[in-house]
């Protein structure tokens, strides 16, 4: 697993967001989901910070 997500297009960004959004919606969240999470709403917010 990647210790950190880039995000570079908004494309990307969207796609990220509802990947999240997806994840946070399965019932059995695991350590690793949680993880996954958590890099993936840190990139989100890099990339809002950068470009929006």
């Amino acid at each position: 697993m990647p210790q950190e997500i880039v995000i570079k297009t908004e494309k990307q960004y969207e796609d990220n967001m509802i990947a999240v959004f997806e994840l946070q919606e399965k019932e059995d969240l695991t350590a690793e989901d949680l993880k996954q999470i958590e890099l993936m709403l840190k990139a989100g917010e890099k990339y809002e910070a950068e470009h929006l």
